[in-house]
């Protein structure tokens, strides 16, 4: 099946094949065969190329946040026919965009206000998730029209952070 991911604000293409626990998964341009497990809900062990991996996720929507090797990852994580309808329905960060997060932590520090004008990529919250600080950034160039948490507050994934217009 393929994918497309967004990573940093890059569009990278993603495929699978392959059943049961065994997949060739192939992310840009490289290729791994992984052997995947799930041990619980959001953790998956996962063995590539001979290294064993306990992967920790969570997901909201199409936003994913993994934690691997004490390293925190987002993304999000659309199938070709989704990306395809979102980019052609002219979704992509076209209006109003909610900032959620993906895995349950804290509000660290709210670097916005109502009002503020940002450009794509500025940073507008810092969540602490998992023992790391992820600062979420805006998708787009606009005009913060909501914040939906304020510092100290602890957040579920999925929960409303921020609105840019």
């Amino acid at each position: 099946m393929g994918y497309i991911a967004k990573i940093s604000g890059e569009q990278v293409p993603v495929s699978v094949t392959g059943e049961d626990e065994y997949h060739r998964i192939k992310v840009g341009d490289k290729e791994f065969v992984v052997d995947a497990f799930w041990t619980q809900n959001d953790l998956i062990s996962l063995i590539i190329d001979g290294r064993s991996f306990q992967v920790d996720i969570h997901s909201a929507n199409d936003n994913y946040g993994v934690m691997i090797e004490g390293e925190h990852f987002e993304f999000e994580l659309y199938d070709e026919r989704k990306a395809l309808l979102k980019s052609s329905a002219g979704l992509g960060t076209e209006g109003a965009q909610e900032i959620t997060t993906s895995m349950p932590g804290k509000i660290v520090k709210v670097l916005v206000s109502e009002g503020d004008e940002v450009s794509e990529g500025d940073g507008l919250i810092i969540v602490e998730a998992m023992k790391m600080e992820n600062e979420m950034k805006s998708p787009k160039t606009g005009v913060v029209k909501k914040i939906g948490v304020g510092e100290g507050d602890a957040v579920e994934a999925g929960s409303l952070l921020v609105i840019v217009e």
